[in-house]
């Protein structure tokens, strides 16, 4: 048994890769039978070759085919992409979302880019709902609304001269044992004011709110926010309106779940149960969970607000990062409350956060945004300007079970807004030649079936290639026909069936006898025919741009020219299959190196020549790069779209990071000059300029002149010292000369015979040499 397990312990990893390699391999050559099949393989575009007269594959990648060569001209089934925008209505004071509804008819694979524009409406309506829970400990925060509201509302009319104020009620379900229903006054949710445009009719109902009471500390504020957002009618809320509640509480919430504690036992319905302004059925249905909070709240298009006191923090904080378009604001003194209401519609008013409302499973849908970071990208519109989104889709599959002309609904929406973009999107995954029947005519099909897309279309009871099968054919020398010589065991040789003695061969082989494996051909970086072409009857057939026994060489010389230059690899050596064969330098026993042959000791010089207009076009236009790429002055080459631009302050670019790069500048008219610096990576040519231009260092006249008269003092000073210097030495030498010639003649030349001691000694005559 330990054997047995080391074998299969051996043997698994091999044959699971073998797997995903075979499988790997299947799917690489658009290797299908039928047309539908052909344009609906998701993983490359295929097209299929509808001729009737047609010996060929007729499935192969769209990158192998060239339409206008013999491969199948006249008769490639190449299904383009269409897009069509149907409804387009102009932004004015309801319209924020441009367009409206796109129709789109796109084959698997394929991506469709698109637009959609954001402008915030002037005078956009509001609606503000207050969700007041209304226990004894919130009674001070009540007060403090009805001291603000007519100052809450004039404040919102400087955003928009279309305010709408509600408020609505809560404390707990009113059974026990949350609460004492003969003691004390409760309720899940009540509708006190709908929302008006009458503040004296506001400000008068929250006088007249009576407050309640219960025992446990979790109240219902998800029942009572479910029906604030069901009851449309009943709360007032405007179809066109922005809608804003504004959830007060200084405690936390019951969820679903805790209901059957008062036999509250069904499951949460999500829909409007009122009953005078009341709601009805707080015992029958179970608090709503939140992700029925989260779906009522995108459905509606409501923001939310969770204005909650200190000791509830926490619960609340992760409750509005579980629901779309939710904040958590503290809730502190009595001017809190609108300056919380002004902070988020501030923040919603001009921007917009896009968000898939439906989309089927097999459609994969990419907003290219990002609200959630700083700075943020493509959510606000600053001055109430157009912000353009990017938006890709892409269909991965064929849906299932779907039916050739069936419409799908994709809806994209903002957050908090009842703008949308509906796309009617139609899927190709059948051919129209498919959908296409003609008559059976003799000579045609065998007479058995129809062409159509190119092949027989056989008629119930018959098969194979051409119709010429049917069910009762047993010929045993049809069977012998797929055998390529008689030493064969196998039928097509193993890989294919036979049948009426053709061979009709597996996906991956190819051949009379399926003799060759389209998988065998060379595989450079684990790549058939390196990515560039088709395995066939045992070889590669190359794209038309390529070429080459895998199919490894480009036609073009396109690689071997630098970005931004006209000069095959620099002027200094010769493009071999994409690549730079670089020259010897000129007297030397060495090359060129560098990807374009361009590193050598007199090369930054050229190429910072052949770089500096590109370079200074994006300083001139350094946040409009695309107006140098189109630009015909600048733009030398086709590539100045792959160049990469970068702009860095003096440190930066003479840093660590930048230290290999290729130093150059460029003369301005004005003495100054600009500084950039270039490099390649992976081939790819990056520039970085300097933000500010250099200035050559100004000489100073008096410093020169200064420094001038101070070297011609030092120099005659130097003078003088070394003039002394030689004179002592020459005076020196010469007294020791003399000194020895007089000791030759018997001198004393320790006493100059010529000296007297200036010294004289005088007596006394009256000192009697006697000390006291």
């Amino acid at each position: 048994m330990g054997n047995a397990a080391r074998m299969v312990n051996f043997f698994v990893p091999i044959l699971f890769i073998f797997c995903i390699n075979y499988v790997t391999c299947q799917t690489d050559s658009c290797n299908f039978l039928t047309c539908g099949e052909c344009i609906s393989y998701e993983l490359e575009r295929c097209v299929w070759c509808s001729k009737d007269e047609f010996n060929d594959r007729r499935c192969r990648p769209l990158s192998s085919t060239n339409t206008t060569d013999s491969w199948c001209k006249g008769g490639v089934v190449n299904p383009k992409p269409v897009s069509n925008t149907t409804q387009n209505k102009q932004f004015d004071s309801i319209v924020q979302l441009r367009p409206q509804e796109i129709k789109m008819k796109v084959r698997p694979g394929v991506k469709m880019d698109f637009t959609i524009s954001f402008k915030p409406a002037e005078d956009y309506p509001l609606d503000v709902y207050y969700l007041m829970d209304i226990s004894h400990t919130m009674s001070g925060k009540m007060t403090d609304l009805q001291k603000q509201a007519s100052k809450i509302y004039y404040d919102l009319t400087h955003y928009t001269n279309n305010v709408q104020l509600g408020i609505g009620s809560f404390v707990e379900k009113p059974a026990f044992p949350f609460c004492d229903p003969s003691k004390h006054s409760s309720q899940a949710f009540k509708n006190e004011v709908p929302l008006t445009k009458n503040m004296t009719q506001f400000v008068d109902k929250i006088d007249g709110i009576l407050f309640g009471s219960n025992f446990d500390d979790p109240e219902a504020g998800l029942d009572a926010l479910m029906q604030a957002m069901k009851c449309i009618e009943q709360v007032g809320w405007r179809p066109e309106a922005r809608r804003i509640i504004v959830l007060c509480t200084d405690s936390t919430y019951h969820s679903a779940g805790d209901g059957k504690i008062v036999g509250a036992i069904k499951p949460n319905d999500m829909k409007c149960h009122l009953e005078n302004n009341t709601y009805s059925e707080a015992l029958t249905y179970d608090y709503p969970s939140i992700s029925q909070i989260n779906r009522a709240a995108f459905d509606g298009n409501f923001g939310i607000i969770f204005a909650v006191t200190d000791n509830a923090t926490v619960e609340y904080k992760e409750l509005a990062a579980q629901i779309d378009g939710a904040r958590y604001a503290r809730l502190g003194d009595e001017d809190s409350v609108i300056e919380i209401i002004k902070k988020f519609y501030e923040e919603k008013a001009n921007s917009a956060e896009l968000k898939i409302y439906k989309a089927p499973a097999f459609v994969e849908v990419n907003i290219h945004q990002t609200c959630d970071t700083e700075p943020k990208e493509n959510c606000e519109s600053p001055h109430k300007q157009a912000v353009e989104i990017p938006v890709t889709l892409k269909v991965k599959s064929c849906p299932p079970n779907g039916a050739k002309d069936q419409i799908y609904d994709v809806v994209i929406s903002p957050v908090g807004l009842p703008d949308k973009l509906t796309i009617k999107l139609e899927v190709d995954c059948k051919c129209d030649c498919e959908m296409e029947t003609h008559p059976i005519k003799p000579g045609v099909c065998h007479g058995r079936g129809f062409m159509q897309c190119g092949i027989c279309n056989c008629k119930e009871g018959s098969y194979g290639v051409d119709c010429r099968c049917n069910g009762s054919s047993t010929d045993h020398n049809d069977m012998e026909k797929c055998k390529k010589n008689d030493k064969d065991s196998k039928w097509c040789s193993g890989n294919g069936h036979c049948r009426c003695g053709i061979c009709s061969c597996n996906p991956g082989f190819s051949g009379p006898f399926c003799e060759y494996d389209d998988n065998s051909c060379p595989r450079p970086n684990a790549r058939l025919c390196s990515g560039h072409g088709i395995c066939n009857l045992g070889k590669c057939h190359c794209d038309s741009n390529w070429e080459g026994e895998d199919c490894g060489c480009p036609k073009s010389k396109d690689t071997c020219f630098p970005p931004y230059s006209k000069k095959e690899c620099s002027g200094k050596g010769k493009c071999v299959c994409g690549m730079c064969q670089c020259d010897k330098l000129e007297g030397k026993n060495e090359t060129y190196s560098g990807a374009f042959c361009d590193n050598c000791e007199e090369c930054p010089g050229q190429r910072c020549k052949e770089l500096e207009k590109y370079a200074y076009c994006n300083y001139l236009n350094r946040n409009d790069k695309a107006s140098c790429d189109k630009d015909k002055e600048t733009q030398e080459a086709g590539k100045t779209s792959e160049i990469e631009v970068t702009f860095a302050n003096k440190t930066e670019i003479n840093g660590p990071k930048l230290f290999m790069a290729k130093w150059c500048k460029k003369d301005m008219d004005n003495g100054t000059y600009m500084v950039f610096k270039y490099r390649y990576e992976n081939n790819q040519l990056k520039i970085t300029i300097q933000n500010e231009l250099e200035t050559p260092p100004k000489a100073n006249i008096y410093i020169a002149a200064g420094a001038a008269i101070g070297l011609v003092l030092l120099i005659g000073i130097l003078t003088v010292i070394i003039w002394k210097i030689l004179v002592d030495l020459h005076d020196k030498k010469e007294y020791q000369k003399f000194s020895a010639e007089a000791l030759a003649q018997g001198y004393d030349v320790s006493q100059n015979p010529l000296y007297q001691d200036p010294s004289i000694n005088f007596s006394n005559p009256v000192y009697n040499n006697q000390c006291n």
